[in-house]
């Protein structure tokens, strides 16, 4: 009887108006001084639930500047930029190495146009034009024996000579140019003896240009 009202009493203590508060989970507040002495803890509860997290704090104060870092990895190629504007021209470089000789070229083709003729005959008939019958040259067709006339077709200088065996009368021959003597010889005839006349002359002659040579015997 005596031991079932000593528990009745130790579960109507922690009721008593005279228990305060814990501060934290599981830690008991001693009771007041006149409360019985042979009071007893009861058994600590479960931890509370954790709270909702709280708002974020204000920004810090900037820390001090840190070390370079190392150099990042090297990026792609870029396109290419639009292309600046022309510079000044520099100045003149060296004379460069000369280049290998070349292959030989073709030969140049010489134009010609030459003539020798002579008489076989006595010229009889003055101040006509002396036809030379007797051809040692003309290849290119360009003296008329014919008409006794040299016809120029390729523009040039052109050497003319004549020489002449004078017998039995004075002789006088020209030549001409076109229709203008340009050259004059003249020889006397010597009894009993054979003299020689001769000539010669530098002539710049265009195409179509003729010349002959006209005697004057007396």
């Amino acid at each position: 009887m005596l031991l079932l009202q000593a528990l009745l009493f130790l579960l109507i203590l922690p009721s008593h108006e005279g228990i305060t508060a814990t501060e934290g989970p599981g830690a008991l507040v001693p009771p007041p001084k006149e409360t019985c002495a042979g009071w007893m803890a009861g058994i600590p509860g479960y931890p509370g639930h954790n709270g909702i997290p709280g708002r974020d704090g204000r920004d810090g104060t900037p820390g001090e500047k840190g070390e370079k870092g190392d150099a990042g990895v090297l990026g792609p190629k870029g396109d290419p930029g639009d292309a600046g504007m022309t510079g000044a021209e520099g100045p003149r470089g060296f004379p460069g190495t000369p280049g290998r000789k070349g292959e030989p070229g073709e030969a140049a083709y010489m134009y010609h146009s030459a003539f020798s003729v002579g008489l076989e005959t006595r010229v009889t008939v003055p101040n006509v034009p002396i036809r030379f019958t007797k051809i040692f040259y003309n290849q290119q067709n360009h003296y008329d024996g014919s008409t006794g006339k040299f016809h120029c077709n390729i523009p040039g200088l052109y050497y003319f000579s004549y020489h002449i065996t004078v017998y039995m009368k004075d002789v006088k021959v020209s030549l001409f140019k076109k229709d203008k003597a340009v050259l004059f010889t003249y020889d006397q005839y010597q009894e009993k003896n054979v003299d020689q006349a001769s000539g010669s002359m530098l002539l710049h002659l265009e195409a179509s240009f003729s010349t002959m040579i006209p005697t004057d015997c007396h």
